[in-house]
């Protein structure tokens, strides 16, 4: 399942919206550059909120793993622009912290995958109730401009077994 983003925390400024009217809204679809957030400042961090699960909690089993999905590009001939992302919501999901490193193009944009999480917090399995508050951490790393067209997260989980004991008001 996918969780697209559905609003935007706490952002500086310099994380600019192009296209659309709010930052989670350009990052909602991959549509190679309609819209994009943008941003060229070091340190200036954009906090992204992510729509409940589109499936019910009793249609999933176990959660398997959870991680995040990108497309962006870099606004430089030769070098490459970075972001680092990480969990910031909910309290008790750890701060998974990687770096996107966007390579040198200015015209195509590319997808990064950032690393399968199994655990929320490092050691317990995901619950469905940390899918329902998840927020993402942008941090821009060095100078060089991104623009980031989408940023999702991609839930791998088991669906729930159907409980077939009760038939007609009996137990077999």
């Amino acid at each position: 399942m996918t969780l697209l983003p559905d609003d935007t925390g706490l952002s500086s400024a310099q994380w600019v919206a192009v296209g659309e009217g709010t930052r989670h809204e350009c990052l909602d679809d991959a549509n190679n550059g309609t819209s994009y957030v943008k941003c060229s400042a070091p340190g200036r961090t954009m906090i992204i909120e992510y729509a409940d699960p589109s499936v019910a909690e009793s249609g999933i089993g176990s959660i398997t793993a959870v991680g995040w999905v990108s497309y962006g590009r870099a606004i430089h001939r030769t070098d490459p622009a970075l972001v680092d992302i990480e969990f910031e919501a909910p309290a008790g999901v750890s701060a998974y912290s990687e770096t996107a490193s966007y390579d040198a193009h200015r015209a195509n944009y590319e997808s990064i995958n950032g690393t399968l999480r199994t655990t929320s917090d490092g050691s317990n399995p995901w619950t469905y109730a940390d899918l329902e508050g998840l927020e993402l951490k942008c941090t821009k790393n060095a100078s060089i401009e991104v623009y980031l067209t989408y940023l999702a997260l991609k839930v791998t989980y088991t669906e729930a077994v159907a409980d077939n004991a009760t038939f007609f008001g009996a137990n077999f």
